[in-house]
């Protein structure tokens, strides 16, 4: 039997290439986490049904875009619909965390204002750690976001980080 869902929203995962965005959505979807996941090509759709206690039934179509340059040109298309976005980069990888600009403009450019939360992911990796999580906080109030640092392969504040797009984008349709 399927409960008809009060609201359907589209969230995208934006990101440099293996900064955890298909584990961080297998973690939230199924509550897994597997180590080798081959790089997204294109887009990867998934999708997560919830009842909220202050929205009722939502299904939430989750797009994780592949983060790598020759997708770029896609982007946009991709972007279409959406009603928000996690900004994810790599607290060990320096580069994902400084073209996260890129990201977020792309993503504004395309959808103007909608909600972003930035996710610092990786965050159980303490010994190999470049970017501070006070840099993704300080990043996150320029672009007025909030920031969650997770760890996809402990689960970390994953749930967290899903729920309050969610709950941001409901908000603003509501």
């Amino acid at each position: 039997m399927t409960v008809d869902s009060n609201y359907i929203i589209k969230i995208c995962l934006l990101g440099e290439a293996n900064v955890g965005k298909t584990s961080l959505v297998y973690r939230y979807i199924e509550n897994k986490f597997r180590g080798n996941y081959k790089s997204t090509l294109g887009v990867n759709l998934l999708k997560k049904d919830m009842h909220l206690e202050e929205y009722g039934n939502v299904s939430a179509q989750i797009w994780d875009l592949g983060g790598q340059e020759s997708f770029r040109s896609l982007r946009k298309l991709y972007l279409e619909g959406a009603n928000g976005a996690l900004i994810i980069y790599d607290c060990t990888n320096r580069s994902s965390f400084e073209k996260l600009e890129d990201w977020i403009n792309d993503f504004k450019d395309a959808r103007g204002d909608e909600p972003l939360l930035l996710i610092g992911n990786k965050t159980d990796l303490i010994d190999t750690i470049k970017v501070q999580e006070s840099e993704g906080i300080d990043l996150a109030k320029k672009f007025n976001m909030k920031f969650v640092p997770t760890s996809a392969k402990t689960g970390s504040n994953v749930e967290d980080a899903f729920i309050g797009i969610i709950k941001k984008v409901l908000e603003k349709k509501v």
